[in-house]
């Protein structure tokens, strides 16, 4: 007695999968434009706030001398002053040494003076500029915070969809070992998870396993005399695949090459291509995958359920 196992029921899930994929992505890239805004607004401001944090630091940097000099002058003109001098000559000279102090402290303290209204002045304008820079900081971080968590959410969404997909897979290829007996020399239906989790391997096999899977279930079928072996019928499936599978890499790959330019390139998402374009076409493209793979799957579904429906035949 052959042991066949519907497995439409995986194959809806997968559907439902692929939508709430496709919702969490639209969603995380619309939360990745808005990182983008703020990160070209970080990115613009960069240059004006560095030049007006260079001028003031750098005004700055006399004032420490400046106070230096003068505690020095202010200490040895009050040790000057409170010096006995032990003969005429010697209050002479003290009183000379005590007037040249004095106008040396006074010319440091101008130059200190002159030099705190410089930066009082640079202040005015920096003060504000680090405002608004720490805020346009803050807010980018923020962004770039909310776009990771649906970033992960999507990630893990799509991971739990592409196991559904891989033990679809396998419960599909187990009832052809089931009842097809040269599927012994086929793949196991342990490959669909192997097919879809081994990194560079998963570039083409799930594309093989698939097409395995589809066709020897249409040749079991035509064996069977369910379906007829017409061989004047186009039949368009492996096309079918192969833009399903197609679209599916460029998404992934254009997904990836969108989140290297945002967060490991210098600058803005994009420097020659319109950021909002090129994430509107890996939307588009991901439907497009999306909705060859709903075909597809609907379509396998129909002959898991012709291989139900006429199990006594095999």
């Amino acid at each position: 007695m052959k042991k066949l196992t519907d497995n439409t029921s995986l194959g809806k899930l997968i559907l439902l999968c692929n939508v709430v994929v496709l919702v969490l992505f639209v969603i995380s890239m619309l939360f990745l434009l808005k990182f983008d805004k703020t990160n070209r607004a970080v990115i613009q401001e960069r240059g004006h706030y560095n030049h007006l944090y260079e001028t003031y630091v750098t005004a700055q940097h006399p004032l420490r001398q400046d106070s230096a000099e003068v505690a020095y002058y202010q200490y040895k003109l009050d040790t000057l002053q409170q010096k006995a001098p032990a003969s005429k000559d010697d209050k002479k000279a003290l009183s000379e040494s005590i007037e040249v102090t004095k106008q040396t402290l006074a010319d440091k303290q101008k130059q200190r003076e002159e030099n705190l209204a410089k930066v009082a002045e640079l202040e005015k304008e920096y003060g504000p500029a680090k405002a608004n820079w720490d805020e346009l900081n803050s807010t980018n971080d923020a962004a770039k915070k909310k776009f990771w968590v649906i970033a992960c959410i999507t990630i893990i969404a799509f991971l739990i969809k592409t196991f559904v997909f891989a033990h679809w897979g396998a419960k599909n290829n187990k009832n052809l070992h089931e009842i097809a007996p040269w599927m012994k020399d086929g793949m196991k239906p342990w490959m669909s998870y192997v097919a879809w989790f081994v990194p560079f391997y998963n570039l083409i096999k799930p594309l093989s396993f698939f097409k395995e899977v589809w066709e020897e279930t249409d040749y079991t079928l035509q064996n069977a005399g369910v379906i007829s072996n017409d061989e004047n019928k186009i039949d368009n499936s492996n096309l079918y695949m192969a833009l399903w599978w197609g679209f599916l890499l460029c998404s992934v790959w254009l997904v990836n090459f969108v989140l290297y330019s945002a967060f490991f390139r210098e600058g803005a998402l994009y420097v020659k291509a319109n950021h909002t374009s090129l994430v509107i076409v890996a939307i588009v493209i991901m439907l497009v995958a999306m909705c060859l793979e709903t075909f597809l799957v609907l379509a396998y579904n129909k002959k898991n359920k012709q291989l139900l429906d006429n199990e006594s035949k095999f």
